[in-house]
């Protein structure tokens, strides 16, 4: 064979071999002459060479011969223009194939690979900022700091792209002149089975599109089972205590009830307190069957047995004397409502309410499986009224929904919110309602509710010396920012996926210092009348 002299690139690495290479004799009395090397020496005194293609040049390949050594698995000691074996020993033809090895040019490839991805993420991120709109560009840049991945950013970036949206923070971008050409008769009707809202039992509740019962054309029928469990026949019963069979005392109820709201209620709003005195100073005779209402005979129950925490007097005792029974009785009440009504099969906004004071009192008596279960059946018959969802665009059997049971249901979510994150930092465990779980917009701050009075109450009255503004919703819509930002933290640092691997500290130092930067905006947001002071509200220290 013909071909360059590449003696200088022979492979540095050699064995040694006990045996000089053998030779072929004929069949002449006369011994053949040896032939002479090519290196110039005695063919017996050369070494047997094992070819290693990690020592030569990466230009350069020098492989075993495939067609004859590869074949007689023979050692091979890479000589050009033929090795040793195929032109002394056996007389073959040696051929050589560059492109058999693939070891070195698999590495080589990979990097190659490797830069061109890089390159190509890079020259991406670096278009998007030149072709974006001078005010994007700051959202451009932020992504880009605060992202895990700059591959996935980038693959963000030519998803938008390619579906044509503007905006930087779409994740999921429609296109908004999507057309048809196929029209069909009965497409606006099915575009309504998407999801609706559906009136039943006195409770509005949320039916998914990919359910069958969205097909079924029935609304919420009368039933008589809970219409007669809510109708008293005497009309002369006081409706104070109409609500709850374990006391007939109307100051008893209303004690505890001024206990519930002055101590409990300001921390964990979860209800409209106007809608519940509204219908709770009715009675329970006068609710009416099938119709949303805000007071129920459990909620009342639940409120009552919370109540007996924060007062000595004798009716806070399950058993006289021993402060462990403390609102057992009510409780106890509460939970035979449960079982005897159903009430888990019928979802109701005052059930989600009740079942989530129900958790909390638990957790505070120590028992925190209890709870835990409490809390799960609330926040899922929250997600069965669709309380997490924004019913601004959801078909309802009411078109016209009332301005006060929207604001209802906004603050009964955004209080099993905030006891979806307690619970998550008491126990360890991750939220129920993670982010991507609502939709749901905050409830509003009204100025004349905010502006009510709260002064401490015990059981010698109130203390009308610390009287301020209450500001309980206020104080609530800045707790449901916190906890958004707590979920974040739970979900980045605690997921079961992250349990015994690290992100790398680049990576986490990265989300600590955004969750660090939303926790300083979010204190720099308060409002004056929230900062930390002397006589300040109980409820805002604690937030601080």
């Amino acid at each position: 064979m013909d071909g360059p002299d590449l003696s200088g690139l022979r492979p540095q690495v050699a064995l040694t071999s006990a045996h000089p290479p053998t030779t072929i004799t004929d069949s002449s009395s006369h011994p053949p002459a040896k032939k002479k090397s090519r290196r110039g020496g005695d063919p017996s005194s050369q070494k047997r060479r094992c070819v290693s293609t990690y020592v030569i040049p990466p230009i350069i390949l020098l492989v075993r011969c495939f067609t004859a050594c590869r074949r007689r698995k023979s050692k091979c000691d890479g000589a050009l223009p033929s090795c040793a074996a195929c032109a002394s020993v056996y007389g073959t033809e040696c051929v050589y194939d560059p492109n058999s090895d693939h070891r070195r040019k698999g590495v080589y490839r990979e990097k190659i690979d490797s830069m061109k991805a890089r390159n190509s993420t890079l020259q991406i991120l670096i278009e998007a900022i030149l072709n974006a709109d001078e005010e994007d560009v700051p959202e451009v840049v932020k992504r880009i700091r605060t992202c895990d991945s700059l591959d996935a950013v980038a693959e963000s970036i030519l998803k938008q792209e390619e579906f044509g949206s503007v905006g930087i923070e779409d994740e999921y971008p429609i296109e908004n002149d999507y057309t048809t050409d196929m029209p069909v008769e009965g497409e606006r009707d099915l575009a309504r089975k998407m999801g609706e809202l559906r009136l039943e039992n006195g409770s509005t509740r949320f039916i998914g599109g990919t359910s069958h019962l969205i097909h079924w054309d029935i609304h919420g029928a009368p039933n008589p089972e809970y219409e007669s469990r809510n109708t008293i026949g005497a009309a002369d019963i006081n409706p104070i205590t109409s609500w709850s069979d374990v006391t007939k005392d109307p100051e008893v109820v209303r004690h505890l009830l001024d206990m519930y709201f002055n101590w409990h209620y300001p921390y964990f709003t979860t209800l409209s307190r106007t809608l519940f005195y509204r219908d709770f100073l009715r009675g329970k005779s006068n609710i009416l069957p099938n119709k949303i209402a805000y007071c129920s005979p459990l909620l009342v129950n639940a409120m009552l047995a919370l109540g007996c925490h924060f007062t000595d007097a004798p009716c806070a005792f399950g058993t006289n004397g021993d402060s462990w029974t403390k609102g057992d009785h009510f409780f106890a009440e509460a939970k035979r409502l449960i079982v005897d009504n159903d009430e888990y099969e019928k979802p109701r906004l005052t059930t989600v309410q009740a079942l989530a004071l129900m958790s909390v009192r638990e957790a505070g008596c120590g028992r925190e499986a209890k709870g835990w279960v409490y809390s799960g059946m609330s926040f899922r018959m929250a997600q069965d009224l669709g309380l997490n969802l924004d019913i601004g665009g959801i078909k309802s059997d009411n078109e016209n929904l009332d301005e006060q049971e929207i604001d209802a249901r906004r603050v009964t979510f955004w209080g099993c919110f905030l006891f979806d994150k307690c619970w998550s930092n008491y126990l360890g465990r991750l939220p129920q309602l993670p982010k991507s779980s609502y939709s749901v917009p905050k409830y509003d701050v009204f100025p004349d509710e905010d502006a009510e009075p709260w002064c401490p109450y015990t059981d010698s009255g109130f203390d009308e010396s610390a009287k301020q503004p209450s500001r309980t919703r206020t104080i609530g819509l800045q707790l449901s920012k916190l906890c958004e930002i707590s979920s974040d933290l739970l979900l980045f640092f605690y997921h079961p996926n992250h349990i015994g691997r690290s992100s790398g500290k680049s990576v986490e130092l990265k989300k600590l210092s955004e969750l660090h930067r939303r926790l300083e905006d979010w204190r720099k947001e308060l409002p004056k009348e929230l900062e930390p002071k002397e006589g300040q509200l109980p409820n805002v220290i604690l937030m601080q």
